[in-house]
C-alpha cells in the first residue's frame, strides 16, 4: 500500500477522487471468502517461512514491531479507505500478539489500544514505551500494570494541515543510543510538533502530505515552515526540545533504521511518476531532490540538480520496512544486511554494502518472495533473532478484512547466548548491557572504556556510545578511535564525538577514508578552514561537495557567505548560491542578478531554479531575454522555460495529480522556444538544445527550417538538425539524409548521423550504403556497414563485401555480420572481467559510441537507456551528474558483459506466468485493480489481467541480453565506453 501501495498502482501518479470512488465502490459488495492462504518462498533454502498469526485474530496491517519481551505489536487499519458497508471497528487498533507455549503461533491474542485513526506504524522503544504514528499525530503508550493493554497516553507530535490522504503523513519509527528525536515528514513538511519523553531517541517519518501547506512546531513552540511539496527528516531532543531539520527532498520516506556505527537508512517510496523507489544514506543538511509541488525540470531523484545528493540504490515497489539485520539466528552472512520489505512487489530484498567514496555500492538479492497477495507492510527484528513480517495480504488497496503476520526463521539456527553482554553478536543485548554498565557507575564506565579497546568493532561501537552519553570520553580515547582501522568506527566517532576532543581540520587532511573525512568537514566551524572547505567543494563525489557545504553553512552567516559569492572558484559560488536559496533570509537582488551571469551553468540554473520557486516576478523579462544566449544545456533550457512558466502563473494549474512535463502544455514555453529558432541573436549552443528539447513533429522544425539549420558552422546545430531529420520519415528526407552521407565534403561524424537514417529494409538504400561501405571516410564506411546489419542482400552484393573483408581487416568482424556469419573474434568469457580489461584498451572514438548507443541496428541501448535528454528511461537512467555517469570503467564494463550478475532492484525482473501456461519475463511497469504490466526486454509495455495470472516471481536474470557483447565487435565496445565514460572519467579517483 502506499505510502506503502505507490501512485504507480493507478493509471494516475495520484489517487483523484473520483477514481477512489470508483475504486471503493467495487467493495461494497459483500467480500469473498478469504482464499487459501499461500506461505511466501523463501529464495534462501537456509530459511523457513511459517504464518504466526492471520485473519481473522489479525486483518489488514500497515506496519508491526516486537519488543524485548518477544510480544509483537501489529496497527490494523479499519479507516484506511474504509467502505461504506464495512463492518469492522470505527477506529484502528493496535494488537498484541505473542507466542506462549513456544510452537511458532501466537495464541495470546488481543487489542492492547484502540482510538486512532489513518494508524501507519509502531515502534517498541527498549525503555518500555511503545511509538505510534497515525498520519497526522504521534504518540506514545505504556503498560503500567503488565496486563497487556495501554494504560498511559501521551501526545507527542501533531500534524496540523488541510490534507488528508493517509500515506504522506507520519510512519515509521527507528531508536539510537542517545537523547534525539530523529522523524522524517513527506513532501511538504508539514507537522506540528510537541515531543515528550526522556529515553533515547526516536526516529520516525512522515510522508509528502501531497504538498499542502504545514508547519513544525516544536516544544517551546519553536516553529519551522514547511516547503510545500517535499519531504524531510528532522531531530529533536526526546523531550520535543531542540527541533530542527537534518535533511530534505524526500517524496515520502515510509521507514528508516540505523547500521551499527549510526548511519542512517532510508526507504523512500516512489516518487510521482519518477521511478525507481530509492534506498538513502542521509547525512546532515542533505538534500535528496524530490519535491511534488514544482516542475520537472527543478526534481531530482538521482542527483540530476545541482546539490542534490544520490541514491545508494533502488529499491523494489514501495518498500514499506528496513531494518539492519544485527543478530545471529539468521545464517552469519545476513549479519550487517539491510533488510527491505516491497509491498508492490511483493517479496524483501536483502542489501549489503561496500564502501564506495563516501557512500555505499550494494549488492542485492531477493530473499523472500509471495505471489499476488503477499504484500508485506513492515518488518522486525525479534529478541532471538528471528524476523516478523507484517502482510496487508490482498492487492486490493480499500479495507478488505485479510491480513498475516509471517515469522522467518533459520532452519539450522546456531547456537547462541541468551545473557545480555557488551560483546553479543545480537545487537539488543550489547546495548541493554551498555546501558545496565551506565546504571553502575564508576564500575560500569571502566568495563565500558575496556570495552572500548576489544577486538569486535561492534562492541567498540556501543561501548563509544555509551561513553559519549556518560560524557566520559577523553582527549587520550578520542585519539585513539580516531586510529581505528575500522572506517565505521571512525565516522561514528568523528560524528559523535564532543567537538572539544577532536581536531576536524586535521581529520580532513589526514584520515585515508572519504566518508570519515566527509563526516568531519560537516562539524567544522572556524573560519580557518575555509581553504580545506574549498578544496572539498572541487570534488567529483556529491556526498563530499555536501558535506563541504554544510561545513560553510556552520561557519559563515548568510553576510559572509554572499560576500564569498565573489570568490574566483566556481564551485564556491555554486555552494553559496545552494545555501542562500534554502536561507530564511529574503533573496539579495542584486546577488542574483550577478548569478545569472556567472559563466558557471551549474550557477544559472539554481538562481533560475530560485527566481521560479519563489515567483519573484521582476526577473521575468531578464528570463526571457536571457534565453537566447545563457540557455546552453539541455537542463538550463529547461530551466529557463519552467521558471518562466512559474512566473507567468502556471502553479495555478497544478494538481496532486501533475507529474512530468505537464507544465510545457499549459505555458507557452514550446512557442517561446521555437520563436528563439528564428532571431538572429540565438546562441547556436541554445538552437541545438531547442532542437533537443522540441519534439521532431513540431511544426516549427519543418524540412525547410532543417535544411536551414544544417548550413550552420556550429557542428552541435548541424548534428541535432540531422538527428531531427532522421525521424521526419518522409522520402524528401531520406533523399537530404542520403546526399548529407555521399558529400565527402561534410564532417565525416555528420556525414555518419545521415547515414543512420538510411534504413536498409528499404531497397532504394542498399545500393548507396554499399558505396558508403567502401568510403574514404572510415567512420562513414564503418556506419554504412552497421546500418547494413539485417538488410536483404543479392549474391553479388555479398560478395563485393567478401571482396571488401578480404581487403580491408578492420571491417571484416561488420562485414561477418552483415553477411550473417558467426564473429571469429576472439572474446574472453564474461566471468573474465580482468581479460576483458585488458582486450578493451586501446584507441576508441566517442562519437562512434555515442551513435552506436542511439542505432537501430546497434546494441539498443536507447531502448531502455537515458542519457543526455535522449532514450527511453525504462532501465537505470545513464544520468551525467558534472560530466559523469557514476560508474568507473570496470563496473560499467561488468555491467554489460555479465548483466545478470548484480541487478538493480530496482530494475529486477519480474517473470510473470498465466493460468494457460504463458510467460514472460520485464521490468515492473505498474499495476491497477485489474491488470498488471511490464517491461519486456524490447522496451514494450505487456499487460496481463490480475486474474489470468498464476504466479509473478523475481528473476535472477537481467532483462538485458547476456548476449550483449556479441552484437558488437571489439572496437564498437571500445567505442561505447568511451561515449559513456569520456576520458577524464575512465578511473575517477575515490575522493
Amino acid at each position: 500500500m502506499p505510502g506503502l501501495l505507490s501512485r504507480k498502482a493507478f493509471s494516475h501518479p495520484c489517487i483523484t477522487s473520483s477514481i477512489l470512488l470508483i475504486y471503493i465502490s467495487l467493495f461494497l459488495t459483500p467480500l469473498s471468502k478469504a482464499e487459501e492462504i499461500k506461505t511466501p518462498r523463501s529464495l534462501d533454502n537456509r530459511l523457513t517461512v511459517e504464518l504466526f498469526a492471520s485473519e481473522p485474530d489479525i486483518v489488514t496491517v500497515t506496519g508491526l514491531t516486537v519488543d524485548q519481551q518477544n510480544r509483537v505489536y501489529v496497527v490494523e487499519s479499519h479507516t484506511h479507505f474504509r467502505p461504506e458497508n464495512y463492518e469492522g471497528p470505527e477506529t484502528d487498533r493496535i494488537r498484541l500478539l505473542e507466542d506462549t507455549t513456544g510452537d511458532g503461533k501466537a495464541d495470546r491474542i488481543q487489542t492492547f489500544y484502540a482510538g486512532s485513526t489513518e494508524t501507519m506504524n509502531v515502534g517498541a522503544h527498549p525503555d518500555g514505551w511503545l511509538y505510534v504514528a497515525t498520519r497526522s499525530s504521534i504518540f506514545r503508550l505504556r503498560d503500567k500494570d503488565d496486563d497487556g493493554k495501554a494504560d498511559v497516553r501521551q501526545n507527542l507530535v501533531q500534524l496540523e494541515t488541510k490534507a488528508t490522504y493517509p500515506h504522506n503523513g507520519f510512519s515509521g519509527f527507528a531508536f539510537d543510543f542517545f537523547n534525539n528525536l530523529y522523524f522524517s515528514m513527506g513532501e511538504n513538511e508539514g507537522v506540528d510538533a510537541e515531543l515528550i519523553g526522556d529515553f533515547g531517541n526516536v526516529y520516525f517519518t512522515l510522508g509528502q502530505n501531497y504538498g499542502d501547506d504545514a508547519t513544525l512546531i516544536g516544544k517551546g513552540n519553536k516553529r519551522l515552515s514547511a516547503l510545500r511539496g517535499e519531504g524531510g527528516i528532522f531531530r529533536c531532543r526526546t523531550d520535543g526540545s531542540r527541533l530542527e531539520r537534518v535533511a530534505t527532498g524526500f517524496w515520502n520516506p515510509f521507514h528508516l533504521c540505523f547500521d551499527v556505527y549510526g548511519r542512517m537508512f532510508v526507504g523512500d517510496n516512489d516518487p510521482g511518476n519518477r521511478p525507481p523507489c530509492r534506498l538513502l544514506t542521509i547525512v546532515e543538511g542533505g538534500d535528496y531532490g524530490y519535491r511534488r509541488r514544482t516542475l520537472e525540470p527543478f526534481i531530482a531523484i538521482n542527483a540530476e540538480t545541482p546539490g542534490t545528493l544520490p541514491m545508494t540504490s533502488s529499491t523494489g515497489e514501495s518498500p514499506t520496512g528496513l531494518i539492519s539485520y544485527e543478530s545471529d539466528h539468521l545464517p552469519e552472512d545476513y549479519r550487517g544486511s539491510l533488510l527491505v520489505a516491497s509491498w508492490g512487489e511483493h517479496r524483501i530484498d536483502r542489501y549489503d554494502f561496500i564502501p564506495e567514496g563516501t557512500n555505499f555500492k550494494t549488492t542485492t538479492q531477493p530473499v523472500i518472495a509471495g505471489e499476488e497477495h503477499f504484500r508485506p507492510a513492515g518488518i522486525a527484528v525479534g529478541p532471538d533473532g528471528s524476523l516478523y513480517v507484517g502482510d496487508w495480504a490482498d492487492r486490493s488497496y480499500p479495507l478488505h478484512g485479510k491480513g498475516r503476520v509471517w515469522r522467518i526463521r533459520a532452519l539450522n539456527p546456531l547456537q547462541r547466548s541468551q545473557t545480555e553482554s557488551i560483546s553479543s553478536k545480537d545487537r539488543q543485548k550489547r546495548e541493554a548491557a551498555a546501558r545496565k554498565l551506565l546504571a553502575q557507575g564508576k564500575k560500569g564506565i571502566s568495563r565500558l572504556k575496556t570495552a572500548l579497546k576489544n577486538s569486535d568493532s561492534r562492541t567498540k561501537a556501543v561501548a563509544l556510545n555509551a561513553l559519549i552519553s556518560a560524557e566520559k570520553m577523553t582527549p587520550e580515547f578520542a585519539a585513539s578511535i580516531m586510529k581505528d582501522k575500522h572506517v565505521g568506527l571512525r565516522e561514528q566517532a568523528v560524528t559523535r564525538l564532543p567537538s572539544h576532543l577532536v581536531d576536524f581540520q586535521k581529520i580532513v587532511i589526514e584520515d585515508t577514508s572519504p566518508a570519515v573525512q566527509a563526516a568531519a568537514l560537516r562539524r567544522i566551524e572556524e573560519k580557518s578552514a575555509l581553504p580545506i572547505l574549498v578544496e572539498r567543494l572541487k570534488s567529483t563525489d556529491l556526498f563530499m561537495q555536501q558535506a563541504a557545504r554544510q561545513g560553510l553553512r556552520q561557519t559563515f552567516s548568510d553576510k559572509e557567505l554572499s560576500q564569498l559569492f565573489l570568490h574566483k572558484t566556481p564551485e564556491v559560488r555554486l555552494a553559496v548560491i545552494l545555501l542562500l536559496k534554502e536561507s530564511a533570509s529574503p533573496p539579495d537582488t542584486s546577488l542574483l542578478k550577478q548569478a545569472l551571469n556567472d559563466e558557471n551553468p551549474q550557477v544559472r540554473f539554481v538562481t533560475v531554479e530560485w527566481i521560479g520557486r519563489d515567483e519573484l516576478k521582476e526577473f521575468r523579462e531578464t528570463l526571457i531575454k536571457d534565453l537566447a544566449k545563457k540557455a546552453t544545456t539541455p537542463e538550463l533550457l529547461k530551466a529557463y522555460l519552467a521558471s518562466i512558466s512559474q512566473l507567468e502563473g502556471v502553479m495555478k494549474e497544478w494538481t496532486r495529480g501533475t507529474t512530468g512535463d505537464w507544465w510545457v502544455k499549459k505555458s507557452k514555453s514550446q512557442e517561446y522556444a521555437a520563436q528563439l529558432l528564428d532571431l538572429p541573436e540565438t546562441s547556436p549552443e541554445v538552437i541545438q538544445q531547442i532542437l533537443l528539447f522540441l519534439p521532431a513533429s513540431h511544426p516549427a522544425l519543418n524540412e525547410k527550417k532543417l535544411n536551414q539549420l544544417l548550413k550552420s558552422d556550429y557542428s552541435g546545430v548541424q548534428t541535432e538538425a540531422v538527428r531531427t531529420l532522421r525521424e521526419t520519415k518522409t522520402d524528401s528526407a531520406r533523399k537530404k539524409l542520403l546526399e548529407l552521407a555521399l558529400n565527402s565534403n561534410l564532417d565525416a561524424n555528420l556525414r555518419s548521423e545521415a547515414v543512420i537514417g538510411l534504413n536498409s529494409s528499404n531497397p532504394e538504400n542498399v545500393a548507396p550504403l554499399l558505396k558508403l561501405a567502401n568510403s574514404q571516410s572510415d567512420s562513414v564506411s564503418k556506419e554504412a556497414l552497421r546500418t547494413l546489419t539485417g538488410a536483404i542482400l543479392s549474391e553479388e552484393e555479398q560478395n563485393r563485401l567478401r571482396r571488401m573483408a578480404t581487403k580491408n581487416r578492420e571491417k571484416f568482424s561488420l562485414i561477418e555480420r552483415v553477411l550473417k556469419r558467426k564473429s571469429k573474434q576472439q572474446k574472453p568469457a564474461k566471468d573474465q572481467l580482468e581479460k576483458w580489461m585488458q582486450v578493451l584498451s586501446g584507441p576508441a572514438d566517442s562519437q562512434a559510441g555515442q551513435r552506436l548507443f542511439f542505432h537501430p541496428k546497434g546494441p539498443g541501448c536507447f531502448r531502455c537507456h537515458q542519457i543526455d535528454g535522449r532514450g527511453q528511461q525504462i532501465g537505470p537512467g545513464l544520468i551525467r551528474m558534472q560530466g559523469r555517469i557514476a560508474l568507473n570503467r570496470e563496473r560499467l564494463v561488468e555491467a554489460i558483459i555479465n548483466p545478470s550478475k548484480d541487478i538493480d532492484p530496482g530494475f529486477l525482473p519480474l517473470t510473470i506466468v498465466t493460468i494457460d501456461g504463458q510467460t514472460a519475463s520485464g521490468i515492473y511497469h505498474k499495476h491497477n485493480n485489474k491488470e498488471r504490466s511490464i517491461y519486456d526486454s524490447n522496451g514494450k509495455i505487456r499487460s496481463f489481467k490480475i486474474n489470468d495470472i498464476e504466479e509473478m516471481v523475481p528473476s535472477k536474470t537481467s532483462i538485458m541480453p547476456n548476449g550483449l557483447v556479441d552484437q558488437m565487435t571489439l572496437q564498437e565496445f571500445r567505442d561505447l565506453i568511451a561515449y559513456l565514460l569520456p576520458e577524464a572519467q575512465q578511473n575517477p579517483s575515490s575522493d
